[in-house]
């Protein structure tokens, strides 16, 4: 899933390292935000009605903060229920491109550019086993 604001799609961290990305709820979505975009989507992320806190998830039809652990039903209103906003920047340039991977189970025969990259993924991960 990319940056709700701007575009950039979440990539593994260092192996060890926890990812610098943040999850948050708009409108009873939840989206991630890029470090680069953390100050700014502050302001629109939805708060916790207990604690004011803005770290919250969404699970199935549940929102969770995670500060102060309070677990509410999502709204069930058409307003709340909008699909998150578009970014307001255009995507990053493409990365350059990676060497051709070995044709997997995960995308045969070429398959769409997500199974590719899905693919290379496990074999980063898996390291051929």
């Amino acid at each position: 899933m990319p940056c709700y604001r701007c575009g950039t799609r979440q990539a593994d961290p260092e192996p060890g390292k926890s990812s610098p990305w943040r999850r948050g709820v708009i409108g009873e979505h939840q989206v991630l935000v890029c470090p680069a975009c953390q100050s700014a989507a502050l302001a629109d992320l939805t708060r916790c009605v207990r604690c004011g806190s803005a770290y919250l998830i969404r699970r199935l039809d549940q929102v969770e903060c995670l500060d102060c652990r309070l677990i509410r039903d999502a709204a069930a209103d058409p307003a709340a229920t909008q699909a998150p906003p578009a970014p307001l920047a255009p995507p990053a340039p493409p990365a350059p491109p990676a060497p051709p991977a070995r044709e997997s189970p995960a995308a045969p025969g070429g398959g769409s550019a997500l199974a590719a990259e899905v693919a290379r993924a496990l074999e980063r991960v898996l390291g051929g086993r």
